[in-house]
């Protein structure tokens, strides 16, 4: 893991991971509920695929592009991510079992 570029990024990189997890995953779905039948139902739904979205792409940038920088912030969200995801994913999908 490169900690030593994520320490470079500083409050961008925080900033960064906060928008990202926040802003990327529920309004895309949101948008595209109306196209998503099986989204129809309810919104603990859209909120649940909101919330574990994927963002897993960006860990091919650093081959793809062979920009350096693509491959700090892409792990900086991924490992951010995973951290996020996996303190959340218990309580978030039984408080999602108890809304069906």
């Amino acid at each position: 893991m490169p900690w030593q570029g994520w320490l470079d990024q500083g409050w961008r990189g925080s900033l960064l991971v906060v928008a990202v997890l926040l802003l990327r995953g529920l309004p895309a779905v949101l948008a595209v509920r109306p196209l998503l039948e099986a989204l129809r139902a309810g919104a603990k739904d859209v909120h649940f695929l909101g919330w574990f979205g994927s963002i897993g792409s960006t860990a091919l940038s650093l081959r793809e592009t062979g920009i350096e920088e693509a491959w700090v912030v892409g792990s900086l969200l991924i490992c951010a991510s995973v951290l996020v995801h996996g303190v959340t994913a218990t309580p978030l999908t039984e408080l999602y079992g108890r809304l069906s």
